[in-house]
């Protein structure tokens, strides 16, 4: 059930790219569902919209080992606290998949356009 004073997706709010700087806060994060890479969940702290975004293993700033270990086929393996530390530093965007008003063609994300620092995300699943 929903925390009735949480706030709710604010779905009026106008598309503007806004630094939230760091965000306290739940965000959660869990293995991908082929498990190549973590899911990242949470509320934007603008809109008050869910977001998820996926990083995969291996994606430049995630402990990649370039195209030697992609040619012969080795994957990074997963290590929790070693990604953990990576999205602390990893700027997150908004994707609530809301298309804000005034959402530029070109933005790279459907969300309202606020990015932030997350900080230690909580291990499981979603926040």
């Amino acid at each position: 059930m929903a925390d009735p004073s949480a706030p709710s997706h604010d779905f009026d709010l106008a598309y503007a790219e806004e630094d939230m700087g760091q965000v306290p806060g739940l965000f959660g994060r869990a293995p991908s569902s082929d498990g190549h890479g973590i899911v990242v969940t949470g509320e934007c702290p603008r809109c008050h919209g869910r977001t998820a975004t996926e990083y995969r293993h291996g994606a430049p700033g995630m402990g990649t080992k370039g195209l030697r270990s992609w040619l012969a086929g080795r994957q990074p393996a997963p290590d929790l606290a070693r990604d953990g530390e990576l999205l602390a530093r990893e700027t997150q965007f908004c994707e609530c998949g809301h298309p804000h008003a005034n959402l530029p063609q070109d933005a790279p994300f459907t969300g309202c356009g606020a990015s932030w620092l997350i900080g230690e995300p909580a291990q499981g699943g979603a926040a």
